[in-house]
């Protein structure tokens, strides 16, 4: 009787004890799973990114040589001056095209457009915050809608002139002063 009892709790025992590892198994299982599957998306992104990365840059190595603008963070201690001198610009060119008045020589910590390369803007002309291209813009319907001349358009852009609009593009619109 003793020993049919004994028997009864270390089968119980084990049974409890395979019951346990079976969900610890099941457990273990589901979240390897999900590590494996976030390991695997951090390595594709990683690879996009680097992908994405290096057709950037090598396209912006072939259009080196032509003037283009950026758009640059510009903190209070950021010289007008230090930077068109950097960027192969004016810094009048600089203060015609943000709008800033002749007597700014210093950033206040917002993002201007840089003329790369630019020292005359003719005509005279300011420029709005660069649009983002989306799929399906050329320049002629970015003209259109913005109420600019597609010749103007095509000089402050350049390299979309020549190459085309792709999505995300950043697009540089003036307004004639």
């Amino acid at each position: 009787m003793r020993l049919r009892r004994f028997i009864r709790n270390i089968f119980i025992l084990l049974l409890v004890v395979a019951i346990f590892a079976s969900v610890a198994y099941y457990i273990y299982i589901g979240d390897r799973k999900q590590r494996t599957t976030i390991m695997y998306d951090m390595i594709t992104q990683a690879v996009s990114t680097a992908i994405q990365d290096a057709l950037y840059n090598a396209t912006r190595t072939a259009e080196a040589d032509e003037p283009h603008y950026i758009t640059l963070k510009v903190g209070s201690t950021d010289s007008l001056l230090a930077i068109a001198e950097q960027y192969d610009t004016t810094i009048d060119v600089l203060r015609m095209a943000n709008n800033l008045l002749p007597n700014v020589d210093f950033g206040d910590g917002s993002e201007i457009i840089i003329t790369r390369g630019v020292k005359q803007l003719t005509p005279p002309r300011r420029f709005k915050k660069p649009y983002i291209a989306q799929r399906g813009d050329d320049l002629a319907s970015i003209a259109s809608r913005n109420g600019v001349n597609l010749e103007i358009l095509a000089m402050d852009n350049p390299t979309l002139a020549k190459r085309g609009v792709n999505p995300g593009d950043l697009v540089f619109i003036a307004e004639l002063l």
